[in-house]
């Protein structure tokens, strides 16, 4: 209906009450433009822990990639999307973030906290890489889902994503 599908967490609980509810579901149909890091790849380990397929039908981007890779096999319509891009983080949300938390993570200056935010972003990149290579995806092919894309999304063919282990059928 052209209306953005954010991954929420919310949908972590629905999703995982669905599953248990109906044993028979077997294939996860997802179509998203993404959403939240951190409910993603929740969703992603239900759809591990449940044994699921995935397959995408128009266009899975950003966040909804992590739930994609959960599933095996894993299938994309003709004509579907795939979509990556760099980890990023906007100056707003980086200074509301500094605002709500410093007190309770105890970061006196700006500084602390650039500090614990570098090291926080290498951790988060790591884990991003050892995901997707953990889930059958050629690692040279990872690393390049890392770079700053010529436009906001990297969409790469088919043959790209196959070839490079991200489908698998």
């Amino acid at each position: 209906e052209g209306k953005e599908l954010d991954i929420r967490y919310g949908d972590v609980d629905a999703m995982r009450d669905i599953l248990r509810a109906d044993d028979g579901i077997t294939v996860l149909e997802i179509n998203s433009t993404g959403g939240g890091h951190y409910p993603s790849m929740e969703l992603a380990a239900l759809v591990i822990d449940f044994e699921l397929a995935t397959h995408v039908q128009d266009t899975c981007e950003s966040s909804c990639v992590n739930v994609y890779l959960g599933g095996e096999p894993r299938t994309m319509a003709r004509g579907a999307r795939i979509g990556f891009h760099q980890l990023s983080w906007n100056a707003r949300s980086v200074e509301e973030y500094y605002n709500k938390h410093r007190e309770r993570r105890d970061w006196g200056t700006p500084f602390e906290f650039a500090e614990w935010m570098y090291q926080d972003t290498q951790t988060e990149t790591f884990n991003r890489l050892d995901y997707m290579v953990k889930r059958g995806v050629d690692a040279q092919f990872a690393i390049r889902t890392m770079r700053k894309p010529d436009t906001s999304m990297w969409f790469p063919y088919r043959a790209v994503l196959m070839a490079a282990g991200v489908v698998t059928q």
